[in-house]
Formats: C-alpha cells, structure tokens, sequence
C-alpha cells in the first residue's frame, strides 16, 4: 500500500519537473522566435522594404533579444526611419540606442545613415559615483608635551596600519581633464604614546578614533594611456569625531615596589574636539571597463586643529590613576584605497 505522504511528494516532484519544461520550451520557442524575426527583418532591408522593419521588430525590442541582437536590431529600426523619412522616429530610436549603449563606437560596417544621425547626438557623463575601500595609517605631529605636573618625562608615539577607511564619492565632470567630488566617508584611526613617568614607571597609552571625513576635491586627469588614467587630487574638509575610546596601563619600573595598574576602557569624546578640518592630497590611476573603471589610490589627509581640550573626567582618571595627561596634537592619516566608478551618463542631441 503506497504512504500518502510518499504519494503527494511524488506528485509535487512530477509539477515541478513539468513546469520547468514549459518554462525552457517557452523561453526556447520565444528566443527562437524574435531570432527569426530579426532576420526577416534584415531580409525586408535589403530588399528596400524599410515601411515593414518597424513592425516586424517591435515586439521583440524591448526583452527578446540579446545584446549582439539588440544592436542589429536598433541598426535596421534607425536606418529604417531615416529611409523612409520618419526622422523624429529616428532620433527617438537613437536616443533609446544610446541609453542602452553609453559607450558604443561607431565601425566600419555600420550603415552611412546610421554614423551620420549617431553624429549628431552627444552621450556625456552626469555623475560618477565611486566607491572606495581601503585602511589608513596614521601619523602624529606638532605634539607639544605636557606633564602631570610643570615637569614630564619623554614620550614616544607609534600608529598602526590596520585601520578600516570607506567612503562613497559623487564626481562630476567639469572637463576631459578636471572632476570635482564630494565625498562621504568612515575612517579609523589608531595610535599610542607611552610616556615616562618621572623614571619611576612608564604609562602605555593607545586610543582609537572613529570618525566621519567629507572632503571636497578637485581631480586632474593629466593624460590617458590606452585604459590607463593618472590622476592628482586636492581638497579639504571636515571630519566629525563619532567615537574615541582609550586604553591605558601603568607599569612600576621600581624593583622594590613593582606593580601594574589596569582599568576598563576609556571615553575620550570629552577631551577630543569634535570636527577637525583638514587638508588632503593624493594621486592615483584609474583603468577603464564596461560601464566605469577600477581604480587604485593613495591620499595624504593633514589635520589642522589641536585634538585636545582641556579639563574633563577622562582626562582626570588618566592623571591620578595612570600619571598620563595628555599632549597637545595633530592627527593625520596616509590612507590606501581601491574601489570602483560607475558612469551614469545622458544622451542628447546636439543643437
């Protein structure tokens, strides 16, 4: 006796094998079909049937062809309005063309009536959107020393290469050479300083920075080789302190009263300013693809404001507990980066 559970799941096996055979045997007749349709069409063109192209292609011109296809058939639908004198139809072919094909190059083989109308249309970038992906390695300078009291000790800071950076890019261009850019990004930013303390002991101290960049730059594309661009950057901006955490540990280096003192982690957002302003510099190259280009990229940002303030309960806990009080500094950062540009453009006829 078959298990009705066994009976049903035969049956939901059998409607689905079924149904998948319907679906490629359709797919197979309709691609057979529009195929077939475009060269009948090719056929009435060359016989001088220019009238009848249009509607033996419509059909198929919105999903039933190919890319190679769909270029052949666009080709017939243009030549075909341009010869029988329906030119608004034409320029409304074309501009459906070029809205399809951004990037497409004329040939040889393709049809004088074509080149010449293609000729009279301008495709230009609007808007670029890049996205960059990367890590940042910063660097501390105009440090001015401060001490726990009128007196300190040396201190020496080291920064760390893993840092995460991010950011999306919006560029539009100005000429063949120039691009301007607004950027939005999300960077790290990791450093520490470990200070002397009267040679009494030494306070390793490490803090770790989050923190929102939006620079405005200019680009300059001073030359192109084959698919490779060059390119220089310049700009500025603000960046927006969103999270600053510390950790610290004193070590006694007194061999009759060793000891080492450690806490939980520190907030800092109290004595760190909350937006910079910054200076960046930068150059990379770019290689061009279908659509956009890959690109490879190396920036200097250069912090102009003091981090520190003064006061406050982190910097406090720093002093009595772990006898560190913070310096005066500037926090920059070389950043690496690879990312992509997608091209966004639009087509229109020149006056």
């Amino acid at each position: 006796m078959i298990n009705p559970f066994q009976h049903i799941i035969r049956i939901t096996i059998l409607s689905i094998v079924l149904l998948g055979s319907f679906s490629v045997i359709g797919y197979s007749q309709n691609t057979g079909s529009c195929a077939e349709k475009l060269k009948n069409a090719e056929s009435l063109f060359a016989k001088g049937q220019v009238e009848q192209v249009p509607s033996e292609l419509y059909e198929c011109m919105k999903s039933g062809f190919n890319r190679e296809e769909s270029l052949t058939a666009y080709k017939l639908l243009i030549q075909s309005y341009l010869l029988n004198d329906k030119l608004e139809m034409a320029d409304s072919s074309m501009l459906a063309f070029l809205k399809k094909n951004p990037e497409y190059q004329v040939s040889l083989t393709d049809h004088s009536s074509f080149v010449h109308l293609f000729n009279n249309f301008r495709v230009k970038p609007v808007i670029q959107i890049a996205i960059h992906l990367g890590t940042n390695l910063p660097f501390i300078t105009f440090v001015d020393q401060k001490g726990v009291d009128s007196e300190f000790g040396t201190s020496r800071y080291n920064t760390t290469a893993l840092n995460l950076y991010t950011s999306i890019e919006a560029k539009i261009e100005l000429n063949k050479k120039l691009e301007i850019n607004v950027e939005a990004g999300y960077s790290q930013l990791s450093f520490s300083n470990i200070g002397n303390f009267y040679g009494f002991g030494e306070t390793d101290y490490s803090e770790s920075q989050k923190r929102i960049e939006i620079p405005v730059s200019v680009t300059y594309n001073p030359i192109r080789f084959g698919k490779f661009t060059p390119y220089g950057r310049l700009g500025f901006g603000p960046a927006l302190n969103i999270g600053s955490i510390a950790k610290a540990t004193f070590n006694s280096t007194d061999i009759n009263n060793f000891y080492i003192r450690k806490g939980s982690d520190i907030d800092r957002k109290d004595l760190r300013i909350f937006m910079d302003i910054f200076a960046q510099v930068g150059a990379g190259i770019k290689f061009k693809t279908p659509g956009g280009y890959l690109f490879s990229e190396v920036r200097s940002t250069f912090g102009i404001l003091n981090q520190t303030i003064e006061g406050g309960d982190s910097n406090s806990e720093l002093i009595w507990h772990y006898f560190y009080k913070d310096n005066d500094f500037h926090i920059n950062s070389l950043n690496f980066s690879v990312g992509y540009i997608q091209l966004f453009y639009k087509p229109s006829k020149l006056k």
